[in-house]
């Protein structure tokens, strides 16, 4: 006996939902790292704008991860005992950058320039809901179109395709 069109579609559907909820999963695990930097001590704790650290997020696409300079800047003479905080003086010692592990994915063939967002006073936690609470950083958003653009409507900015893609 032959499937009917609807339902040989139905395993289908359920497949796709699998994939999808299992991908949208992935999205809050945590992805280890050479350091277990805390945002909640440094934003939430010690109240430091997330500026601070990611200095470059109002001139720059990228709003990229702090130097070692950058961190020893407090750690000279803050918190010297705590086992990560050696960690940090260990890689300052050396002359060697901290090798990070990638947290935040936006696809390749997205332009996302952090400065446009900044500069426009979008809050970092409109991205990154939840970083100020977190040990090490999770991205909890996928940053899909649909987010994107649901942002860019409420927000009335372009949403000519080639403001964001290459």
């Amino acid at each position: 006996m032959a499937l009917r069109p609807i339902n040989a579609a139905i395993p289908l559907a359920c497949l796709a939902l699998a994939i999808c909820l299992s991908a949208g999963s992935a999205l809050a695990e945590n992805v280890p790292q050479p350091i277990a930097f805390s945002h909640k001590i440094h934003v939430t704790d010690y109240k430091l704008n997330c500026r601070f650290c990611h200095s470059s997020a109002n001139k720059s696409q990228y709003a990229n991860i702090p130097s070692v300079e950058k961190c020893m800047m407090c750690h000279r003479s803050i918190a010297t005992a705590n086992p990560e905080v050696k960690k940090v003086a260990k890689f300052w010692d050396e002359k060697k950058p901290i090798p990070w592990n990638k947290v935040i994915d936006v696809p390749n063939h997205v332009y996302f320039p952090h400065k446009k967002m900044v500069n426009a006073g979008i809050p970092c936690l409109t991205c990154h809901p939840g970083m100020d609470r977190a040990g090490t950083a999770v991205q909890n958003l996928e940053f899909g179109m649909g987010f994107c653009m649901d942002c860019h409507r409420k927000k009335k900015v372009s949403i000519d395709c080639w403001t964001c893609h290459y």
